[in-house]
């Protein structure tokens, strides 16, 4: 099927960008030191390509005004808000270019009036960037004059080399400067100064102390900020243009904390952009499409709608619900005439959209349109039959602009970078979270194309801001959509996003926030301390003592008994130890447990006794994150005056909520514990004989269950446990791995030990594996089973015998056994049952008369015994 590239030529101007400016990456420092691009640094060159935005207007002439005397009134406080993407810097380097007289009153005539347009040398202009700025090593200027702080670089910019020497002790000192820094350096003069990316600068600041250390440099840089408010406040020809990026950008925690300290200075900064003049009545397909385009071969248009209109009846065959007029013959003629636009797109701006006052519906239109255009003839998706509402490409900053800032709705800014798509590098919005697994199968973005096509829906207010399923789904739905993943991302952003929202009738983004939005908040509230002492809780659930003695957050090797007992699964705390998939040894808390024991730090006795689990680096900020969550939603919930403020649907949503967070704390914790450590023989000596294995990612299903039973199975698989229904090991396996050289007899109580010592063995847990291995070594010849309490022994010819494990029970080597003459049952009568037979110190018993038959404490006929016991290991 023809795509719109096949049918439709646009404009050149339209492909070539000039209904709107271009955007390039600039540096404000470049440009102050004539060393940037031409198309920054050539003022002809950078106003030919600057299209004369409202809030570039208002910047220039508001600050102008009040520099050249024509508006006193001016404020002397401007604050620019980041703009979708960027765009702040732009109006820095225009500001710049009119304030130093690089410009003649022609060049600027659509952005400034031409009584402000100053000549070369009348304004003293400095912008500093906090990105430049390095409190540690200093900024190094072309005269060796090396700045440190805000006030030291202002003080370089505005004077030179004896405008530093005057800030000089403060600015080595990060202290901030008197207010008679600002009388000697600005005086009567007009001096614009412009601060850009401050909360940048702020982050590096408060890790650097002052002079007396009772402060930082972030502390220090407030206090200077609000004394040149106050002097630019008091002079009526010097003007602050201060840049603050969004709370949600990457570094909006220092951008909440300076609004904080800076509040009545930005009361004061807070200025409301121009409106823009709307035009009258006019027919919007018929001017764009005619406006924009060169060609449009609307007769094999026809063949794509018709296409359109045969998908329409069979999703409502399939009962996919669709509106009326979608379904009706006129809805092709329709479609015809708005073609390559969705009549959908085209009725939104022209009955919806231009209702709110500042969008021009005819220039607005041809403004927006060109842009969408243009951005989808250099990228030519596939498939793209018609222009649908979510072709809006809210990545541009010019589209966004249009949508938000020019039509006052500069709140829906902060609703597009947080749910629907991110500009910033590494940050995702919420839909582009849910289209990651559908893209990875090769199927569209629904989550952006529906959460696009609703905000565009919301931006007018009132009953009539967003939209029904039936109409989303019209808008969205090209041939060979699945509408059925279009519902699912509905529901996907439903439960995600920050400002979503869907009342039973409407999906609408709404700038309040949404409950996601409220929980956010509150999860501040809750801070990392309390998420922590909830992980703490739950995980001495997540891991039980059974199979296992579960050793939780051990410090140091005393805290971890050296002993033969069941075997210790070690729970190392995530801010004692954690390690990444790429770490090439085991952390140094695990070394030290397996290694040593006590406090003393003598080597440990019993290594094959001890599994570890460690958590993962990258893992451990999303389960503290969600710990945080759950916390915040009960706390939500246990407020009782403040569930009256949600409606019924609200409570609904926030105890399944409460419920599902629940369950995904848990699974963040068994995500997150998946370093699993045991001993081995096997493994490189830089490891410590310790092997390690990555636990599998567990399900909703398999979290609920007690994670004990999970290391159990990966111990399983690699062959490092022995339980009940395990092929017991052979005797001559064990006796290969646990009796010394010259050892001729052990206890079956130190057999069991040895399980525990021995890293080459596998972990004992069930003890009648040993048993079983003791009655093969009975029947294969191996060793020969004495009951010192019985006094007899059993060979391979006796009967079998019952099988303790305790330190009575003695294995001797079949040669042993012949050389002390051991009575075997069935060979060697059993003594008498009312003689007693003793047992000599190390487990063997006492030598019997060769003429009495009594042991030697009991002879009758005096034979002279030799009754020192053997030494153990030695026979």
């Amino acid at each position: 099927m023809n795509t719109i590239f096949d049918l439709c030529t646009p404009r050149v101007d339209v492909l070539q960008g000039d209904l709107k400016e271009e955007i390039f990456a600039a540096r404000l420092r470049d440009v102050i030191e004539d060393r940037a691009d031409p198309i920054y640094q050539n003022p002809l060159k950078f106003f030919d390509n600057t299209y004369p935005t409202q809030g570039l207007c208002t910047l220039l002439n508001e600050a102008l005004g009040r520099l050249t005397g024509v508006q006193p009134a001016a404020n002397p406080i401007l604050r620019l808000e980041t703009a979708f993407g960027g765009g702040k810097t732009h109006n820095l380097i225009a500001l710049y270019h009119v304030a130093a007289g690089h410009t003649t009153p022609d060049m600027v005539k659509d952005i400034v009036s031409p009584d402000r347009v100053p000549g070369p040398g009348m304004i003293d202009v400095a912008g500093v960037v906090g990105s430049d700025l390095d409190p540690s090593t200093g900024l190094l200027h072309p005269d060796n004059t090396r700045t440190f702080t805000l006030w030291g670089e202002l003080a370089y910019q505005l004077r030179g080399q004896s405008g530093y020497r005057l800030a000089h002790e403060s600015d080595q000192n990060r202290s901030a400067p008197g207010t008679g820094l600002f009388e000697e350096l600005i005086g009567n003069r007009p001096t614009l100064i412009m601060l850009d990316e401050i909360a940048r600068y702020m982050r590096v600041a408060q890790t650097i102390p002052s002079a007396t250390g009772k402060s930082d440099l972030a502390e220090q840089t407030v206090a200077f900020l609000m004394a040149l408010l106050e002097f630019a406040a008091s002079r009526a020809n010097v003007v602050v243009v201060l840049t603050l990026a969004a709370s949600d950008d990457a570094f909006g925690r220092e951008t909440d904390h300076l609004r904080q300290q800076l509040d009545e200075a930005h009361r004061v900064s807070a200025r409301q952009e121009m409106v823009i003049t709307p035009t009258g009545e006019t027919e919007l397909a018929a001017i764009v499409t005619h406006r924009l385009f060169e060609r449009i071969d609307r007769e094999r248009a026809r063949q794509v709608l018709e296409a359109y209109g045969r998908q329409y009846k069979i999703w409502d065959r399939q009962r996919v619900i669709l509106p009326a007029r979608a379904l009706r013959a006129g809805y092709l003629d329709e479609m015809l005439h708005d073609y390559p636009f969705h009549p959908e797109f085209l009725n939104t701006l022209s009955h919806k959209t231009s209702t709110i006052p500042n969008f021009q519906k005819t220039r607005g239109a041809l403004r927006l349109l060109a842009l969408v255009i243009r951005q989808l003839w250099d990228s030519q998706p596939a498939n793209t039959y018609l222009i649908h509402p979510h072709h809006l490409d809210l990545q541009h900053p010019q589209i966004v602009s249009d949508l938000t800032s020019r039509l006052e709705r500069p709140a829906f800014q902060q609703v597009i970078e947080a749910d629907i798509v991110s500009a910033k590098t590494g940050s995702r919005a919420h839909a582009q979270i849910v289209d990651e697994v559908w893209e990875q199968t090769g199927k569209p973005p629904y989550a952006r194309r529906t959460a696009t096509t609703v905000l565009l829906h919301s931006l007018t207010q009132g009953i009539a801001t967003g939209l029904d399923p039936a109409d989303l789904r019209l808008a969205v739905l090209s041939p060979g959509d699945d509408p059925i993943l279009v519902d699912r991302a509905l529901e996907r952003l439903d439960e995600t996003c920050w400002f979503f929202e869907w009342d039973g009738h409407r999906y609408r983004f709404k700038t309040e926030p949404s409950l996601n939005k409220i929980i956010t908040d509150e999860m501040g509230m809750i801070g990392r301390t309390g998420a922590k002492h909830e992980l703490d809780r739950r995980l001495r659930q997540v891991w039980k003592s059974g199979t296992f003695k579960t050793v939780y957050f051990p410090q140091e090797p005393g805290d971890v008994d050296d002993d033969a007992g069941p075997p210790k699964l070690l729970i190392l705390h995530y801010d004692a130890a954690h390690m990444s998939t790429d770490d090439s040894q085991p952390p140094d808390l695990v070394r030290n447990l397996f290694k040593y024991s006590g406090t003393a730090n003598a080597y440990r006795t019993y290594t094959n006794n001890l599994i570890f689990l460690v958590p993962d680096s990258d893992l451990i900020e999303n389960m503290v994150t969600q710990a945080q969550r759950y916390l915040a939603i009960q706390r939500i919930l246990n407020d009782v005056d403040r569930l009256q403020e949600f409606t019924e649907e609200q409570r609904r949503k926030l105890k399944n909520m409460a419920e599902s967070a629940e369950l995904d704390v848990r699974v963040a914790i068994t995500r997150t514990y998946r370093h699993l450590f045991f001993p081995s023989h096997e493994v490189p000596t830089a490891w410590n004989n310790l092997a390690h294995e990555l636990l599998p990612a567990q399900d909703q299903g398999e979290v609920r269950k007690d994670q004990s039973e999970v290391v159990l199975r990966a111990l399983k698989l690699q062959g490092k446990v022995l339980t009940g229904d395990d092929r017991p090991k052979s005797a001559q396996y064990v006796r290969a791995r646990t009796w010394d050289t010259n050892q001729t007899f052990m206890s079956t109580e130190d057999l069991r030990k040895a399980f525990a010592r021995r890293i080459q063995l596998p972990i004992l847990l069930d003890p009648n594996q040993l048993k079983k291995t003791v009655k093969n070594g009975i029947e294969t010849g191996v060793w020969v089973y004495y009951n010192s309490r019985e006094g007899l022994g059993y060979d391979s010819a006796s009967p079998p015998p019952a099988i303790q494990i305790d330190d009575e029970m003695i294995l001797y080597l079949p040669q042993e056994a012949e050389k002390r003459r051991l009575p075997i049952k069935g060979r060697t009568p059993p003594p008498a049952p009312t003689q007693t037979t003793g047992v000599g110190a190390t487990g063997t018993p006492e030598e019997r008369c060769p003429v009495c038959g009594n042991p030697a404490s009991a002879c009758t006929c005096g034979q002279d015994l030799d009754l020192r016991p053997p030494l153990k290991g030695r026979g």
